[in-house]
C-alpha cells in the first residue's frame, strides 16, 4: 500500500485520526504485507512530541512492515540527518529511505514531474524514471496519473486551499507489483475532511464574472459532494454557511471591502463553527482616489488617514494595517 504527504500537526490530529483508522481497516481488507509512506508525513522539521507520538502509535499500530521516505521539504533538511531517523531506530518494521528503488519493477520518490498537468515546479522529466515499470511519487498533492508510467499519488487529505478539491483523496495498492500477473486498486479515501472556497462578489462585478448566483435558499450538497461556490451577498453567504458540514475545511474569498466589513461580525462564529476557517482579501482599496498620497506620505499613512476618513472599525484596521510591509 502507498500513501502520504499526510503533514502531520496537532490542530489536523483529530481528521487524520480518521483518516489512519480507514487505511487500518483498508490494510486487513486488502491484507496488505507492505506499507511505503511517499514523504511528508510531518509539517515541519521539528514536530511536537505530541505529533511524534501521535505517528509513532500509528506505526505500532500498522504492525507492518513500512518503508517512510524522508523528503528533503519538511521532514529532513540534509541526506543524512531526518527527525525519521529515531522512528526506524525505536521500530523494528520501520525503514527510513531517501527513496525507495526496486528496478526495473518499482521506484517510489518525493517530487514533481515537469510534465504535471495539475502543478508546476517539478524538478523531474518522466523520461529519466522510464527504466521503471511502476513510479509512484508524493510531494506533489493532486493526484495525477501521467502516462505511461507514473503516479502522482497527492496526500491523503487536503492540506492546502490552493490543492483542488474536486479530485479525491487516495492510496495506491498493488499486489504482487514485481510480477506480470500485478493488479493495481487506487481507493478514494472517505475520511478526509472536504474543503470548499467560496467567493463573496458585488451584484455588478458578480453578474460581469457570468457566474451563477446562488439561490436564497441555498441546498448544499452533502459532505465532501460541492468544492466551489459563488455568492453575491452576505445573507446568501450566510444562508450556505450554516448549511455546511462543520467538519469541512472553508475559504471565503472576498471581493469587495464593503462585503467583507459587512460580514466580519459573523466571522468569529464561523471561525467556532468549522474544523478550518479562513478568509482571504482580493480587494484592493482605492487610496490614491479617496485619500491623495503626499509625496513624503508613505503607504501606511494613507492608508490610516482612508479609514480614519471612512470610519472603519477598529478590528478591520488592525488587519489592514498586518498586511502593510
Amino acid at each position: 500500500m502507498f500513501f502520504g504527504d499526510i503533514h502531520i500537526t496537532e490542530r489536523d490530529i483529530p481528521e487524520i485520526t480518521d483518516i489512519f483508522s480507514e487505511i487500518l481497516i483498508l490494510k486487513d481488507k486488502y491484507s496488505i504485507s507492505g506499507i511505503i509512506i511517499t514523504g511528508d508525513s510531518f509539517d515541519t522539521t521539528k514536530p511536537t512530541s505530541k505529533e511524534l507520538d501521535f505517528f509513532s502509535n500509528f506505526l505500532r499500530k500498522l504492525n507492518t512492515p513500512v518503508t517512510i521516505l524522508a523528503a528533503n521539504s519538511h521532514e529532513s533538511t540534509t541526506p543524512e540527518e531526518s527527525v525519521l531517523n529515531h522512528f526506524g531506530i525505536l521500530h523494528d518494521k520501520v525503514f527510513i529511505c531517501k527513496e525507495y528503488i526496486d528496478a526495473p519493477h518499482l521506484f517510489v520518490g518525493h517530487f514533481g514531474i515537469k510534465e504535471s498537468l495539475l502543478t508546476y515546479g517539478g524538478t523531474v522529466s518522466k523520461s529519466d524514471l522510464k527504466q521503471y515499470q511502476n513510479v509512484i511519487l508524493g510531494h506533489f498533492h493532486n493526484h495525477e496519473l501521467i502516462k505511461p508510467n507514473i503516479m502522482q499519488l497527492g496526500s491523503v487529505r487536503w492540506v492546502y486551499f490552493g490543492e483542488d478539491p474536486n479530485i479525491p483523496k487516495k492510496v495506491a495498492i498493488c499486489h504482487n507489483y514485481n510480477s506480470g500477473d500485478k493488479q493495481w486498486s487506487i481507493i478514494d479515501l472517505k475520511s478526509p475532511y472536504p474543503m470548499i472556497n467560496i467567493e463573496l462578489y458585488k451584484n455588478n462585478d458578480f453578474k460581469e464574472s457570468k457566474a451563477t448566483i446562488l439561490p436564497k435558499n441555498v441546498q448544499p450538497a452533502s459532505p465532501g459532494k460541492e468544492s466551489q461556490a459563488q455568492i453575491n451577498d452576505i445573507p446568501n453567504l450566510l444562508a450556505y454557511l450554516d448549511k455546511l458540514y462543520p467538519k469541512t475545511k472553508v475559504r471565503v474569498i472576498f471581493k469587495d471591502y464593503s462585503l467583507y466589513r459587512e460580514f466580519l461580525p459573523y466571522s468569529t462564529k464561523y471561525k467556532e463553527m468549522f474544523f478550518l476557517f479562513k478568509e482571504r482579501k482580493d480587494f484592493v482599496l482605492d487610496i490614491a482616489l479617496k485619500s491623495p498620497q503626499s509625496e513624503t506620505g508613505s503607504l501606511k499613512e494613507s492608508l490610516i488617514k482612508y479609514m480614519e476618513i471612512n470610519k472603519v472599525p477598529e478590528e478591520i484596521k488592525q488587519t489592514l494595517l498586518k498586511e502593510i510591509k
